[in-house]
């Protein structure tokens, strides 16, 4: 994270993988049927930093230990916020070995 000098405003080299990132997280949240207080309960921070790191018009930076505890809670393998959405009408669902597949 570089400081912008005039503004004082942290500017991300990253912005957009943050806000691909986010936009997944709620993807995968709304899909489990949850809320962000819910979610956010779940893992230990507000709903307020949630918003944040979901909204797409921020760049909320935010630890892979939130994103580790985000992943276990939805029940999506991490290589899943990293990829495209899945195609409209496309489940993917977990084996019980922890691998996913598609239906």
């Amino acid at each position: 994270m570089n400081i912008d000098i005039d503004s004082q405003i942290p500017t991300f080299e990253n912005r957009d993988l943050y806000v691909e990132l986010g936009e997944h997280i709620a993807f995968y949240r709304k899909r489990a049927h949850l809320t962000q207080k819910e979610l956010s309960s779940r893992i230990n921070i507000s709903r307020a930093y949630l918003s944040r790191i979901e909204t797409s018009n921020s760049s909320q930076s935010f630890s892979l230990e939130i994103l580790f505890n985000i992943s276990r809670e939805l029940k999506v393998p991490l290589k899943y916020f990293f990829e495209p959405f899945p195609a409209p009408g496309k489940s993917i669902s977990v084996k019980k070995s922890g691998k996913r597949k598609k239906k």
